[in-house]
């Protein structure tokens, strides 16, 4: 069986709920020989020029892709590698998109979901973590107005973005906002904060000692993804779990974490790894340091979709609640049971009920393509590209 035709479609995706802001993306098909079509999406592209990078990439990457044969994943991953651990040319989502789109292939050839390939579905619904910014909750009390809405629609954990990234001049406001919505919500629900990177190690550590009193889940990369040292001090210096993020979503970064003995817990996004196959190499390393394992991403369906294969296949991975939100936020609802669209791209969404997501059940990646609707959100201005031998 050999790849014959590949296909990168830029789509533009309206967001309920979001205003004028819509999902930029990049959805690609792999297709065989023997008339299987392996198909993923590449999150949200931002900002607006990783949309053609990623084209760019797909036309790059035609003598790796076509003729290869798709069962030999692990060789073309390897290949893809360069694209990842290179000073002068890094694309992981490029990567990624590719990646889970063999996957979603490989599932289909065999007639089994992803999570069959990666070993067994050993969670069978997996806790997710949502996020409160300061894009669409501006203010303290629409800050906790949004954290009672979250809660009432079942979830059971909750993060803060805070920072200057987020809104915050400084820490007052941080720490208004934790406390307002931690009385909000009660000491059941979970509740985090994220700064992105935002701080430096000074002020980070005087934010830290003013939210101990919250009985925080976790304390998101509070300095930059670079500072592994500080992250470690802060580890020494502050009672609430830290979380690294920005630090750890590559192998190498996840090296240095645990070498410096950083952190709590490790996280990444499976589209900034590189993809499944990335990401097993990566949750492996992290469950032999035995740490904690989180994953964030607002991301596209056929992500959140690999992502949560990835999830189900190791028991490791229920202990932490997972921000694998995309289709929460395309569908503006916590059930995604009975959700419709006008011009919907997915048939069969995947699910979210009561504070929980469901790895699909389908061949390969389990979702279904609506072929009739792709076209109509082709992005403005920018053209379907079509690669074949």
């Amino acid at each position: 069986m050999k790849i014959t035709k590949i296909e990168g479609i830029p789509l533009s995706l309206p967001l309920p709920g979001a205003g004028e802001h819509k999902l930029n993306e990049v959805l690609v098909k792999i297709h065989t020989d023997e008339g299987f079509v392996g198909i993923a999406d590449s999150g949200e592209c931002y900002p607006d020029g990783v949309q053609d990078t990623i084209l760019i990439m797909l036309k790059t990457w035609e003598p790796l892709l076509i003729g290869a044969d798709p069962f030999d994943i692990e060789l073309i991953a390897a290949k893809l590698s360069r694209y990842l651990f290179n000073d002068m040319l890094q694309v992981p989502p490029a990567v990624a998109v590719v990646d889970f789109a063999l996957w979603d292939l490989l599932g289909k050839i065999q007639n089994k979901p992803v999570y069959q390939l990666l070993g067994g579905k050993a969670n069978e619904k997996l806790m997710y973590n949502f996020f409160i910014t300061g894009w669409l909750s501006k203010t303290t009390k629409e800050k906790v107005a949004e954290a009672e809405r979250v809660v009432a629609g079942g979830c059971k954990s909750i993060s803060i973005k805070a920072g200057p990234a987020w809104g915050n001049p400084d820490m007052v406001g941080d720490v208004a906002n934790v406390r307002a919505v931690r009385k909000a919500i009660g000491d059941d629900i979970e509740l985090c904060v994220d700064t992105n990177g935002g701080y430096d190690y000074t002020s980070a550590l005087e934010l830290g000692r003013r939210l101990e009193e919250f009985n925080l889940g976790k304390y998101e990369q509070p300095v930059p993804y670079w500072d592994i040292e500080g992250l470690a001090n802060l580890r020494n210096n502050l009672n609430i779990p830290i979380c690294a993020h920005e630090s750890s979503t590559n192998i190498h970064g996840l090296l240095e974490v645990i070498k410096k003995n950083a952190a709590d817990m490790v996280g990444l996004k499976v589209c900034w790894a590189g993809g499944i196959s990335q990401a097993v190499k990566w949750g492996h390393i992290a469950t032999t340091a035995n740490l904690g394992v989180y994953c964030g991403g607002n991301n596209g369906q056929w992500e959140a979709a690999a992502q949560a294969h990835w999830f189900a296949s190791d028991a490791a991975y229920s202990k932490l609640p997972h921000a694998n939100l995309g289709p929460l936020f395309r569908y503006n609802t916590f059930d995604t049971t009975n959700v419709s669209i006008d011009d919907d791209i997915v048939k069969n969404p995947m699910k979210y009920k009561d504070g929980y997501f469901y790895p699909p059940d389908g061949p390969g990646l389990g979702l279904e393509l609506n072929e009739k609707a792709v076209f109509k959100h082709i992005t403005r201005g920018k053209a379907p590209i079509t690669i074949v031998k």
